[in-house]
């Protein structure tokens, strides 16, 4: 898959979008908050980054096609003071998505992205992606009494692809919980899982079993652990002799994450 796309800047907003909404930006750069104030959406996430569903209007984007907005909240002063080492975390999201998009890796299609310098407030930044009908996070499938041995088989197959499409395109998520993937209840162009939340990603061009297996580790798994790492190192069975590596990094992983929780008791 492959989209053209551009980067814009205009006064004190800067962004790159779908070239098929050029015409369009001064609605995002101009007046997007004063159309969505007072307009009904469907909540999906509202602390420490708004996300929400809604449509656009029919004359800026397709009629009928629902979209997701991201907009970037801060977690903390320290974050905010960052942000210029940092760079744009929708932009990111943005770049990060395109280059998934053109390994042929699913994730929600990316349609715009752009900053605006709001003063001493620091920007505002928003991310906005076509939405994948009636998904549900992976966690949740995982959960649902219903599934079977083979629903179950061909849902960690499609994952370990997935996974395993975005290290070969270079790209390391450093966010690879399973409530980062989302499962369609029927496939949308041949996939089912699609992977979300990309603003901690980084595109490294190749990266080294080492950096895999961190970014592997954060997955909560459990006893679907055998199964998929089988099907991750398809191709690559030296990988495989690496596998007591990574149980380590994942036990590592889980104290961290206990230690953590314990501390906020």
């Amino acid at each position: 898959m492959s989209q053209t796309y551009i980067t814009f800047h205009r006064g004190a907003v800067q962004g790159i979008c779908a070239a098929e909404l050029e015409p369009h930006l001064a609605f995002f750069t101009e007046g997007f908050e004063a159309w969505l104030t007072g307009r009904p959406t469907r909540i999906f996430l509202e602390r420490p980054n708004q996300v929400f569903g809604i449509q656009l209007p029919p004359e800026v984007f397709d009629v009928g096609t629902p979209v997701v907005i991201k907009r970037f909240g801060w977690r903390s002063s320290v974050h905010r003071l960052a942000r210029p080492l940092t760079g744009s975390k929708a932009i990111r999201s943005f770049r990060i998505a395109m280059t998934l998009w053109e390994a042929g890796v699913a994730t929600p299609r990316p349609l715009i992205a752009w900053d605006r310098e709001d003063g001493g407030g620091g920007p505002v930044s928003y991310y906005i992606t076509e939405e994948i009908p009636d998904v549900v996070t992976l966690r949740q499938t995982l959960k649902s009494p219903g599934m079977t041995e083979t629903e179950r088989r061909t849902l960690l197959n499609e994952l370990a692809r997935l996974v395993r499409g975005m290290h070969d395109a270079g790209i390391l998520h450093r966010d690879l919980t399973i409530g980062n993937f989302l499962v369609a209840p029927k496939p949308v162009d041949g996939d089912r899982i699609f992977i979300i939340d990309l603003s901690r990603a980084v595109h490294l061009g190749r990266i080294p079993l080492p950096l895999r297996f961190m970014d592997l580790a954060r997955m909560k798994l459990l006893d679907l652990w055998p199964e998929f790492f089988e099907r991750y190192c398809e191709g690559q069975p030296d990988w495989k002799a690496y596998r007591p590596v990574l149980n380590i990094l994942i036990r590592i992983r889980r104290w961290r994450m206990n230690l953590k929780k314990s501390l906020k008791v």
